[in-house]
């Protein structure tokens, strides 16, 4: 077995663990942006309010995702359930694209337009975080696994990705 790199400890960290380092460094950015009037997203307040609107809708589907997944929050190794039902017959990953939204809404409704670099980088370790897990869990739940990959094929939108 290969050493895992130290990206991938970060892809594999415990959900609650990536917060606390995610989420400072956007309001961090937020607040100095706003002190200092860095670059602001256009259109005003319209971008604003679909910013939260597109927050609120991710929020709504992390939190729909993880009352159906109890484990959502743990380590992949840890999770000891394949969940199929509900949203997670539609999309693989909901829980992630619940917090894609949510970055991205973040991101528009405080309307820096420097928050968008990190919301990228954090959306880009969230799918990669997807492409992980599911290794993990092929390995972990097997035929189970790749059985529910060909009947939900989408990771996060169903019918386009």
């Amino acid at each position: 077995m290969r050493e895992n790199s130290l990206i991938d400890k970060y892809l594999l960290v415990k959900p609650t663990i990536r917060v606390l380092i995610e989420w400072p460094i956007l309001i961090v950015i937020g607040i100095i942006g706003t002190i200092f009037h860095l670059l602001t997203i256009p259109f005003y307040p319209i971008t604003n309010i679909l910013g939260a609107i597109v927050l609120i809708i991710g929020v709504i589907i992390h939190e729909y995702s993880h009352k159906i997944h109890k484990q959502m929050h743990q380590q992949s190794e840890k999770i000891e359930e394949l969940i199929t039902k509900g949203i997670y017959s539609k999309i693989r990953h909901p829980g992630y694209f619940g917090l894609i939204l949510i970055f991205f809404g973040f991101a528009f409704a405080w309307g820096i337009v420097w928050l968008l670099v990190p919301v990228v980088i954090f959306s880009i370790f969230t799918v990669l975080t997807a492409i992980k897990e599911e290794e993990i869990l092929k390995e972990k739940f097997g035929k189970e696994y790749e059985e529910y990959m060909r009947r939900v094929p989408q990771r996060f939108i169903p019918k386009i990705f």
